[in-house]
């Protein structure tokens, strides 16, 4: 496996380790948005679209298991929580770890591509605050504000 996926991996493996809850959670997020937000970073450099087939999908498929993993031990505390939907009923929230890791891999990609182009963070923040809101919560900190399109979007 190249240099930057390793790179990656070795990072993540630690810092997703310490993802226990959603405040953990949300301090990864920040860390990953300012890594992948250089751009000679390992994390930007695993996240173009460069490279052996192969190494990009083990890359990937490893990415995304440490997430499912930090995801797994985060469940419990978001199920806790009750859901607020539109039947206005309450009741624990469903959330699939591996479903949940494939659309926040998903949000840092897109989310990554999108904010080069725009050569704004914008785009990568709304991606990860939409693909973690079942784990934003009381005593979470507060993801970017995503609330409003900057102007010339």
């Amino acid at each position: 496996m190249n240099t930057p996926f390793a790179g990656v991996l070795a990072t993540e493996s630690v810092c997703l380790a310490a993802v226990t809850d959603g405040a953990t959670l949300a301090e990864w997020r920040h860390r990953v948005v300012k890594e992948v937000m250089t751009p000679q970073s390992p994390y930007a450099i695993a996240l173009r679209q460069a490279g052996d087939v192969r190494d990009r999908a083990e890359f990937l498929a490893r990415w995304r298991q440490l997430i499912a993993d930090a995801i797994a031990r985060v469940v419990p505390c978001a199920a806790a929580r009750p859901s607020d939907g539109a039947t206005g009923e309450s009741g624990p929230a469903v959330v699939d770890p591996q479903r949940t890791a494939v659309l926040i891999l998903a949000a840092l990609h897109g989310g990554c591509t999108l904010s080069q182009l725009a050569q704004d963070q914008w785009p990568l923040d709304a991606a990860l605050d939409v693909a973690l809101t079942p784990f934003a919560g009381p005593g979470s900190p507060a993801g970017a504000d995503t609330s409003t399109v900057p102007s010339g979007q």
